[in-house]
């Protein structure tokens, strides 16, 4: 695959775009259902608290059970998990959404019962680019470019919704896109043809690696990193001037990494992957240190953009490490690992930003930020041998059937 087109090579195949497209229908409306679920409780009247515990709710059980449907995922194959997910998930929101709003306790397991069933679109197409034939990099660099489209894209769609519609609308949408997406990824050749390679099943799974271990070690410190950030930011904004610019703000960060994941995604793949990373992860960390030179909300814009080159990069390298790492047969549960850490990172982030904001200002929230990053690239650095090819080559696709699924027609 040529340096100057890998993402046209890549969606030029007709056994990829199908696969591709699902999951995107699938994963847009992940940061809409987070926010609706605010937006819904605070719109009855209800206050921040209760909002939050709500948010707790569907976040925690995606956390903690995702890894288990994953693995059954890995030991059954994709489509019944997906099909399963598929009905469950926009079910429950909508229970959730024709719940009275004094049924506290309804809503909270309509509210965990949804999150426990996010369908694991993510980990199912990350374990189809990990056997591609060619082009895996390029796979996962595509993933990283779109992860920052549905940071983006997300909440214009929940603005999209509310500006016809109403919160509980919105819900539901994101329910139907969430399912419609898994079970249509389901359908495809390549997710039919998918199976984890036979290994000895225990306890442990995917986390008997350790190079996995110090991976998610690694990206629980970035993730920390992201949850201060999603706090001070709109501090920032409060503090200079006007709340409303915060969806600028973020949306500048996610056009960096949206920039920097194409710049990543064409150029020709020098040295090896560990050392990318933690080279990485040290330019991300230098440019985590651009806001403090911010002095109002434009200012902040830009730095947050040039910030975000690194961004996609970065993650496109960990998707490789990721699946390096993860045993034989366990591909499905170690993406969504990645996934339980930086929900559980981001959650410690946001705390440790919300006391250091209140007790010392904005400032010190971002140097908590790099600091995090900063020790992040450090435990990479010592941790960078683990991360030598521990699974299957680029070169060598594990799974021989979903190899030849996913084969240019």
């Amino acid at each position: 695959m040529s340096a100057e087109n890998r993402f046209v090579t890549l969606l030029k195949n007709g056994a990829v775009r199908g696969p591709l497209l699902w999951s995107v229908v699938g994963r847009f409306p992940l940061y809409l259902v987070t926010l609706a679920l605010v937006v819904l409780t605070t719109s009855r009247g209800t206050d921040y608290g209760s909002a939050g515990l709500l948010l707790a709710a569907y976040t925690l059980g995606g956390a903690v059970l995702a890894p288990v449907v994953a693995r059954r995922v890995d030991v059954h194959g994709q489509p019944p998990l997906l099909l399963v997910t598929g009905v469950v998930h926009p079910v429950a929101l909508i229970c959730l959404v024709r719940a009275s709003p004094d049924a506290e306790g309804v809503q909270l397991a309509c509210a965990v019962v949804a999150g426990a069933t996010i369908p694991p679109v993510s980990g199912c197409i990350r374990s189809l680019w990990t056997a591609l034939p060619d082009g895996r990099e390029a796979g996962f660099s595509l993933e990283a470019v779109l992860s920052e489209v549905f940071v983006i894209g997300g909440p214009l769609l929940l603005s999209a919704v509310l500006f016809w519609g109403s919160p509980g609308t919105a819900l539901v949408i994101g329910g139907l896109l969430a399912g419609a997406g898994a079970i249509g990824l389901a359908t495809t050749r390549a997710s039919r043809a998918w199976r984890a390679e036979p290994t000895e099943r225990d306890l442990l799974g995917a986390l008997r690696s350790p190079g996995l271990v110090w991976l998610l070690a690694v990206l629980a410190c970035c993730a920390v990193s992201m949850g201060v950030f999603n706090l001070v930011l709109p501090a920032f904004a409060a503090d200079h001037g006007s709340a409303d610019s915060v969806g600028l703000i973020f949306g500048a960060w996610g056009v960096g990494g949206v920039i920097g994941g194409v710049w990543y995604g064409n150029r020709r793949q020098h040295g090896p992957a560990e050392r990318t990373f933690t080279i990485g992860l040290l330019a991300l960390a230098v440019a985590t240190a651009l806001p403090l030179l911010a002095w109002d909300n434009w200012s902040m814009g830009v730095a947050l953009a040039i910030g975000g080159l690194a961004i996609a990069p970065v993650t496109a390298v960990e998707y490789e490490l990721v699946a390096r790492t993860a045993p034989a047969g366990t591909v499905t549960e170690a993406f969504t690992w990645v996934i339980t850490v930086n929900v559980i990172g981001s959650a410690v982030g946001a705390s440790v930003g919300g006391l250091l904001i209140s007790g010392y200002g904005t400032w010190a929230a971002f140097v908590a930020a790099i600091a995090a990053l900063l020790l992040g690239t450090a435990l990479a650095f010592a941790a960078r041998h683990r991360f030598v090819a521990a699974g299957p080559s680029p070169d060598e696709p594990s799974v021989p059937p979903v190899a030849a699924a996913l084969s240019q027609d």
